[in-house]
């Protein structure tokens, strides 16, 4: 009798467990799509404002963006991650000077993807499955073109000290992160190991003629 009630609780401690996660996972799913839900609609607000679309307008359509974008975008953390094995290689001083210009570099990718770009709806799709980890959640938003055409968008989130921020992008299975961790591995090794030389060539390359004095 007393095997049977044992077994009964943790049956009824292991449910009581189970629906606990599954609400927390839900909760916090819908704490990082509603952060994703802000930014697009942010985002098409700048895009409302087709002054801001023009070539001469490049830099205050980056300040909008970058209004936008940074309480969102994990900068830093993706900068690293882009670096890959060789940020420990990296002084303090090269460390940030690459966050700064591959966040410029992101801005930049993002603006000219969203000239001449008219977005006629997004819908924001729930998942089929949760996330493993409440602190991580993938928000998969699909985004409808006025000509028809569809576009997938999956953002993966994490929560640290700042809230829900974004650390990785997808575009239409394109990996975004992975895709310029790739160019920085190969910048390193055609510079034979000058991580601050890559840091000065990625510079050059987002910034013409803008050399560090």
């Amino acid at each position: 009798m007393l095997n049977t009630w044992l077994s009964q609780i943790r049956y009824a401690f292991a449910l009581i467990l189970m629906f606990s996660f599954s609400f927390n996972a839900q909760a916090k799913w819908e704490e990082a799509s509603a952060v994703i839900e802000t930014s697009t609609q942010d985002m098409l607000q700048i895009l409302e404002q087709e002054e801001l679309l023009a070539e001469e307008q490049q830099e205050n359509l980056l300040s909008e963006l970058d209004l936008a974008l940074s309480p969102v975008v994990d900068f830093d953390y993706i900068s690293k991650v882009v670096m890959g094995k060789y940020y420990r290689r990296a002084s303090g001083e090269e460390r940030a000077a690459f966050s700064s210009v591959f966040k410029t570099t992101l801005l930049k990718t993002y603006a000219k993807a969203i000239v001449g770009f008219r977005i006629e709806k997004y819908e924001i799709v729930r998942p089929q499955k949760k996330s493993p980890s409440p602190k991580k959640q993938i928000v998969n938003v699909n985004v409808f073109a006025a000509d028809g055409t569809k576009y997938s968008l999956v953002y993966y989130m994490k929560k640290g000290k700042d809230g829900w921020r974004l650390v990785n992008a997808l575009l239409d299975g394109i990996n975004l992160r992975l895709t310029f961790k790739n160019q920085f591995a190969d910048m390193v090794q055609k510079n034979r190991g000058d991580v601050g030389a890559v840091i000065s060539s990625w510079k050059e390359k987002v910034d013409p003629g803008k050399r560090e004095a």
